[in-house]
């Protein structure tokens, strides 16, 4: 998930994840105005679901769902069936048969609601599926949160990292290229010759730099400034 491409997070690689792994029929990401008119979704999959403007607006403000997080505030899993009974949901989800749905927040607060919903037909999402759901929440809202962090960050210019606010040495970039694919100290030093205390140095150099305080934010960072490419796929 860290390494998802594109600037919005979760894109269609993490929803065509959780569709899977949950074995839903879809799954999207979605952010609903609760004091205007600005709802919006998207990273449909597994196709992008088609409406005109406005519609997801109306058809997201008074779901159960939404009314549910909008009158708890609890950013916790839930599926429609916790909260209301059997909802006949309108297009474009509705006359396909997925009347189970299984949301998972992102972010929720007096303004805006964010969530990943994930829609099947047939038998509910169960005890199971949501005690991992609780597992992946704070994961996931936690990247959404440092990616809207660090989408604060801007370059001088777009030409590339030498023309970044902030300039690493070759090493530093080596080194934040192995954060980047999980490794720890003592496997980056072995990968590149160096001690693990040396390495330590690097990162803490990196942090220093960057302003952070841990490898998450420090990779979100470096992607934020163009100093690593995010691939085009999920690890």
């Amino acid at each position: 998930m860290l390494r998802c491409a594109g600037p919005e997070f979760p894109d269609s690689a993490v929803t065509g994840f959780l569709r899977d792994t949950f074995q839903a029929e879809f799954a999207g990401a979605g952010d609903i105005d609760l004091c205007g008119t600005a709802s919006r979704h998207w990273a449909d999959s597994p196709e992008p679901v088609r409406m005109e403007p406005g519609r997801f607006h109306s058809y997201a403000v008074r779901h159960p769902l939404a009314r549910a997080y909008q009158r708890t505030r609890r950013p916790d899993p839930l599926r429609l069936s916790d909260v209301a009974p059997p909802w006949h949901a309108p297009p474009p989800y509705g006359g396909t048969g997925m009347s189970r749905v299984l949301a998972i927040p992102l972010t929720v607060g007096s303004r805006h609601i964010c969530a990943v919903a994930l829609l099947r037909g047939g038998a509910d999402f169960t005890a199971l599926d949501m005690r991992f759901a609780g597992h992946l929440q704070p994961v996931i809202s936690g990247i959404y949160a440092l990616r809207k962090r660090a989408g604060t960050v801007s370059r001088v210019s777009g030409k590339g990292p030498a023309d970044t606010c902030v300039l690493l040495t070759a090493r530093e970039t080596a080194v934040l290229e192995l954060i980047a694919r999980g490794l720890i100290a003592p496997a980056i030093g072995h990968r590149l010759g160096i001690s693990p205390h040396t390495v330590s140095k690097h990162i803490e150099s990196i942090y220093r730099k960057f302003g952070t305080h841990d490898r998450a934010t420090a990779v979100l960072r470096g992607q934020a400034l163009g100093l690593l490419t995010a691939p085009a796929g999920p690890r």
